[in-house]
This record gives structure tokens, C-alpha cells and sequence, in this order.
């Protein structure tokens, strides 16, 4: 009886890994096969083939968005390789493509014929720089949840407004969930830029990767009144995925191997990408927020230029949501407070729940355009957003920059102008709803009309992005 195998594996490791898994099965039993997937999930590897489940297939279809581990496996058998969206839209066509597919032999030429072959077969799959970073988001996520919510919890039940922000008495559990929060989005920076070197050159990037992202968001060593943010952990993956890549072409002694990737390159690496941003990047960066900081005060001495001092300052809130420009606006509104001028706190504050809420509350439009991991992850963003934590809407906008933080940005913006015109004030150095819940704003009801105006401009932003992208793929599969 004709049977063929398959591998699915998506970055996130949940919903469309066996989704695609369900619809090969499905589509290949109606044609008459006998298959066995194996999914690659969040929970590991199941249903793993055996040899005699792959020597006995006719071909293999592996409906991955990342790398797998394992090829060689399948070296002499025909197969096709294609996006697990793809699975889910067409199974049928990937089966019969299949039959035809060139034979694998696990050779470089061979896997350029393959990926050329992909590429006339899966019109949408991703490139492997995107694969490279969804591998590190998909990583990250657990940590932006469970500090997010952690530090949301604590502030909400735990916290009191105070000049000097919202203040959790020490010695209780609220301060130690706050801390514990404060943890996870300590370590979603290194594990963003390891898991995004990690996939570019494996295991022995994660030290070189993880020890720069946290050089890099340490401004103490950097010499800046800033770190680089979750931009800076993405520049440092992807800047010691490839340079532990060259390391490993490098033709060495066969005696000399097996210390390279537990001490020669681990140590080379680190070595190198924070010397480079110590010595190279700490100088522009400094000048950067310098910059930006004389650029604030000047709008900030004419009321004339009060809705351009909120659109930047609300821009600079969300775009790198957490990261030096953020606190660049965030430090300024602060010091606006010391100062007087509560009103320039009250634009940022408005600003500042926008991205999550924004990004969360995308998730509930169209529900059937967005996978389950974007669900579960747009209800922990708005939960954020509600406490000011605008680090929620990191993994939507590092998932899909060109249209996140188009959205989240312009969004912003609106909100900080708004909450200028209205003359928003903000006694503390804090946003989002709760800084008005709890009584630090002059007027509660035009904070949230001012932020609620940036929500409607995000949300119908990235709400019209998804269903445009979703009709553009329906009408090349039906021109298919």
C-alpha cells in the first residue's frame, strides 16, 4: 500500500504545527495513503518517525517554518519541502507535488535545489532571516507573560501612587511577585537574541548571544544613560548567530574540534560582539539620546509646539516599546514632573498602554485570521496595556514589524497629541489606565478619551493589514 511520512514544526510550536499535521493526515487517507506525521511542538517531538516508517514511504513532506533537526534521516527519499500554512490551505496539491519532488541527498547543492523547488511551490514561505527571529520570539514569549502578568498583578493589588511612582511596600507578596515579574522580562533579552542565534548556527551560539544581549541592555558598561532594548537583543542574535557560523567553517586540527564549541567559541564570540558594542555602538548611542533629549527640551518651551512635542514623544513611547528611545521619553516626562510640567508625564502616560491594548484588542477582530498562540498572547498584552506595561506588544511587533509598528507608533502618537490638547497631567512617573484609576490624573475621563483615540487608530490599523494580507492570499490561491 502506498504511504508517505511527515515532519511539521512551526516557530511557536503550537496551534499550526498540528494543524498542519492533521490536514496531511486527512487529505493524504483520502487519497488513499498511509501516513504518520511527526510534529516538532512545544511539547517536543511526537509520533517520531522510525527507519522503517521512512523506508518504507513513497516520498516525505515536511511542512516546517524553521530548521529541523535530523535531515539526514531522510537522505535518498523524494522530498518536498513547504510552509505549514501551506499544509493547512492545500494539502492536497503538497501530496501531489511530492510525488515529483527531486531526491534528497543531503548534500548543500542538493538542499539549494530543494529550497529553489520550495520556492516555486510555497509562494509564502518565509525567508530564513524571519524563521531566525520567530525562533527566538517564539522562545521569548513565555517570559514576557509570566513577567508581564506577574508585575500587572502586583501593581494592581500591591501598589500606591507616589511622587516618586507607584510604590509596592517591601516585605510582602506583592513586592516579591513584582520582582519575580521583573525577572521574567530581565531574561526575555538574552533569550530573544540566544534562540535567534541559536537557530542561525546551534548550540554553541546561546553563551556568545545571551551574555552581549545583556552587555548590550546594560548601560553601566556601555557607557550610555540607556540599554539598546529588545532592538539591540535582535542585532546581537543575529550578529553572533553568523559570526559563530564562520567560526565553525573555519578548517581546524581534528584535536583542537572538540574544544571549540565549549570554550574557543563561546569565548571568541562574547569576546568580539561586546567589545563591539562597547567600544563601536556606546559612542552613537549616547549621542542618540543626547540628541534626542535637547530635541524634547526645545518643543517642551513653546506651547505652540505642544502637539508636535505629544506626537514625538508618543512615537518615541512605542517604537522600540520598553528600549532606550522609550526611556529617553519616559525619563523626560519624569523629570517634567520635578519640574512643573506634570502635563508632558500626562502625554506619555497616555501613550503608553496604547501598544499592547492595541495589538491585544486586534486579536478579537476577525478571530478566525489569527492563530491561537496570538490569542492567547493578545489577551496577556491587554492585561498589560491595563497596568502601562507597553513590553506586551513585543513579541506582535517583533513577529510582524512592517505592520505592527507602523500601527503602534502612529497610534501613540495620537494618543500623546491628544493628551496634550486636553492638558492631561500625570503625578507620577507611570501610565496606562491604572495611573488614572488610581487618581494621578487631573481629568480620568479625557486620559482614557485620549488613549482610547490612539487604541481606535491602531487596532483599525492593524486590523485592516491582517484582512488585506488574508484577501491578497486568497486571490493568488485562487489565481493558483
Amino acid at each position: 500500500m502506498a504511504s508517505f511520512v511527515g515532519v511539521t514544526k512551526c516557530p511557536v510550536g503550537i496551534a499550526h504545527t498540528y494543524m498542519a499535521a492533521e490536514k496531511l493526515q486527512k487529505a493524504g487517507e483520502a487519497k488513499g495513503y498511509t501516513v504518520k506525521v511527526e510534529t516538532q511542538g512545544a511539547q517536543g517531538n511526537e509520533n517520531e518517525l522510525t527507519d522503517a516508517d521512512i523506508k518504507d514511504a513513497d516520498f516525505v513532506v515536511l511542512a516546517i517554518d524553521v530548521a529541523i533537526e535530523g535531515m539526514n534521516r531522510f537522505i535518498g527519499k523524494k522530498v518536498l519541502l513547504a510552509s505549514t500554512a501551506n499544509a493547512i490551505k492545500d494539502s492536497d496539491k503538497l501530496i501531489i507535488d511530492a510525488q515529483k519532488a527531486k531526491v534528497y541527498t543531503g548534500e548543500k547543492k542538493s538542499a539549494e535545489k530543494q529550497e529553489e523547488q520550495t520556492e516555486e511551490n510555497d509562494e509564502h514561505k518565509q525567508s530564513p532571516i524571519v524563521q531566525q527571529l520567530l525562533n527566538g520570539v517564539s522562545h521569548m514569549i513565555p517570559f514576557v507573560v509570566v513577567g508581564g502578568l506577574f508585575i500587572a498583578l502586583a501593581t494592581t493589588f500591591g501598589a500606591h501612587p507616589t511622587s516618586a511612582g507607584m510604590v509596592i511596600a517591601p516585605h510582602t507578596v506583592w513586592n516579591a511577585m513584582n520582582q519575580i515579574g521583573t525577572i521574567g522580562f530581565t531574561l526575555m533579552i538574552p533569550i530573544l537574541a540566544g534562540y535567534i542565534a541559536y537557530a542561525i548556527s546551534g548550540r554553541a551560539a546561546l553563551a556568545p548571544a545571551m551574555i552581549s544581549a545583556m552587555v548590550a541592555n546594560t548601560p553601566a558598561i556601555l557607557g550610555t544613560k540607556a540599554g539598546t532594548g529588545f532592538i539591540g537583543a535582535i542585532v546581537v542574535g543575529f550578529a553572533a548567530g553568523y559570526l559563530v557560523k564562520w567560526f565553525n567553517s573555519w578548517k581546524i586540527p581534528q584535536s583542537i574540534r572538540p574544544v571549540m564549541p565549549i570554550f574557543v567559541i563561546p569565548l571568541l564570540g562574547t569576546g568580539i560582539i561586546t567589545a563591539g558594542f562597547i567600544l563601536i555602538l556606546g559612542a552613537p548611542i549616547a549621542w542618540l539620546m543626547t540628541s534626542l533629549e535637547s530635541l524634547l527640551n526645545f518643543l517642551s518651551k513653546d506651547p505652540s509646539t505642544s502637539i508636535v512635542l505629544g506626537l514625538v514623544l508618543g512615537a518615541m513611547v512605542a517604537v522600540d516599546m520598553g528600549g532606550a528611545i522609550n526611556k529617553v521619553a519616559f525619563l523626560f516626562g519624569v523629570a517634567s514632573i520635578t519640574a512643573g510640567h506634570p502635563q508632558i508625564m500626562g502625554a506619555v502616560a497616555c501613550a503608553i498602554a496604547v501598544p499592547p491594548l492595541s495589538v491585544g484588542l486586534a486579536t478579537f477582530i476577525r478571530r478566525d485570521l489569527n492563530t491561537e498562540e496570538e490569542k492567547t498572547a493578545g489577551i496577556a498584552a491587554i492585561l498589560m496595556g491595563l497596568i502601562g506595561i507597553t513590553e506586551g506588544a513585543i513579541p506582535f511587533a517583533t513577529a510582524n514589524p512592517k505592520h505592527v509598528f507602523p500601527s503602534i507608533i502612529i497610534g501613540s502618537a495620537v494618543a500623546s497629541a491628544v493628551g496634550m490638547i486636553f492638558g492631561i497631567t500625570d503625578a507620577v512617573p507611570h501610565g496606562g489606565p491604572i495611573v488614572g484609576v488610581l487618581g494621578a490624573t487631573n481629568n480620568i475621563g479625557l486620559f482614557f478619551v485620549a488613549i482610547l483615540c490612539g487604541i481606535a487608530v491602531s487596532t483599525a490599523m492593524l486590523a485592516f493589514f491582517k484582512i488585506r494580507k488574508d484577501n491578497k492570499e486568497k486571490a493568488k490561491v485562487k489565481a493558483a
